[in-house]
């Protein structure tokens, strides 16, 4: 029995320690500072439209709470508004005149609470619990300022942008000066050498018009033409595939294999007949200087004469041979004795001019 009432109180306090986790953690999720010091304050707006809780509250650009609540309730002489609920988790005194802003924090982004005031204000520090006037600006009067704190800029630059035009206005009735008034007279004669030009333009297409037509007509029969004879140029790639077809099984890499081969053959045989093309001047060369018996023969007029008479003396043996055969062969029978040899008169040899 002890036991069974230990184990109820150990799941009690486990039941217990589980319901306070749970609210701790939701507290911590939703934004609140459990730890720390706080303070609660209140404002109201007409539309707090994209503000959700734990959306931050701003002083001077830092994060000085969070939003902790909204909801729509009747305040006191100002009807039905949106009643906002801060946690303030830093140590600042906000005045009792402050003016909390419902802003966009960027052009994409959510919304958030900054709280603006007068330091030199004499009014009393807003308690807790306190409430302050509340307002919605968009994101350009977040980003530059109420159009009061800006209005000291604007005329100043009110002023600037006046002057300036007025410098131009006066640059400007001066052609001849070296400000805008000669640019505006320079632009001006651009812009008629423009409508020159652009006259001329004109012209030019409404020539070149009279020949557009022509020319496309001639186009569209060429098209035409084109068109109808796409079936013999079809017949035609398809015989210049099956010639392809054939020469690439024809073995032509063979072929050129053999041609390379013919070729280097061929530079073989004209480097052997350059060599003894070579040789055959180096021959020439010695004949012609006369190193040799060929170029004694060639140049050598004695040699000549020489061999001039040996060939008229062998004529003239022939010749006389023929007609004396004689004296060259003995046939004696009977044992008769030859007749001795009577040398003629006009002997042959003995002539310069051979007697043929």
């Amino acid at each position: 029995m002890a036991d069974q009432k230990r184990k109820i109180y150990i799941l009690g306090a486990f039941a217990v320690a589980i319901i306070a986790v749970s609210i701790f953690g939701y507290r911590f999720l939703a934004g609140e500072n459990l730890f720390g010091q706080s303070k609660t304050i209140y404002t109201y707006v007409d539309n707090a439209k994209g503000l959700i809780k734990s959306s931050p509250v701003f002083l001077k650009g830092f994060q000085i709470g969070t939003v902790t609540g909204i909801s729509f309730k009747k305040v006191e002489d100002k009807g039905y508004k949106v009643v906002i609920q801060m946690r303030i988790d830093e140590p600042v005194d906000i005045k009792s005149d402050a003016v909390a802003q419902i802003m966009e924090t960027g052009f994409v982004g959510g919304k958030a609470v900054r709280i603006v005031y007068d330091p030199e204000s004499d009014a009393p520090t807003l308690p807790a619990g306190g409430t302050i006037r509340g307002e919605s600006i968009n994101i350009i009067e977040a980003m530059v300022g109420s159009p009061e704190e800006i209005q000291p800029y604007a005329a100043e630059l009110q002023k600037a942008l006046t002057a300036l035009y007025d410098t131009l206005r006066e640059d400007a009735k001066n052609p001849r000066g070296p400000g805008l008034g000669k640019t505006f007279h320079d632009m001006d004669i651009v812009l008629a050498n423009l409508m020159v030009s652009t006259a001329k333009l004109n012209q030019l297409i409404s020539n070149t018009n009279r020949y557009l037509g022509p020319a496309l007509s001639d186009l569209a029969t060429v098209t035409h033409t084109l068109k109808t004879s796409n079936e013999h140029i079809a017949t035609l790639l398809e015989q210049t595939a099956e010639l392809t077809t054939k020469i690439n099984r024809a073995g032509l890499d063979s072929t050129i294999i053999t041609t390379n081969e013919t070729i280097k053959t061929l530079k073989n045989t004209l480097a052997t007949s350059d060599r003894a093309i070579g040789n055959l001047n180096k021959i020439l060369r010695k004949v012609d200087a006369g190193d040799n018996s060929m170029a004694k023969l060639l140049n050598d007029p004695q040699l000549y004469n020489n061999l001039n008479r040996v060939s008229r003396n062998l004529d003239l043996l022939l010749q006389d041979m023929r007609l004396n055969p004689k004296r060259y062969i003995h046939v004696s029978v009977f044992g008769k004795k030859q007749k001795a040899y009577v040398l003629p008169k006009d002997d042959p040899a003995f002539n310069d001019t051979p007697n043929h």
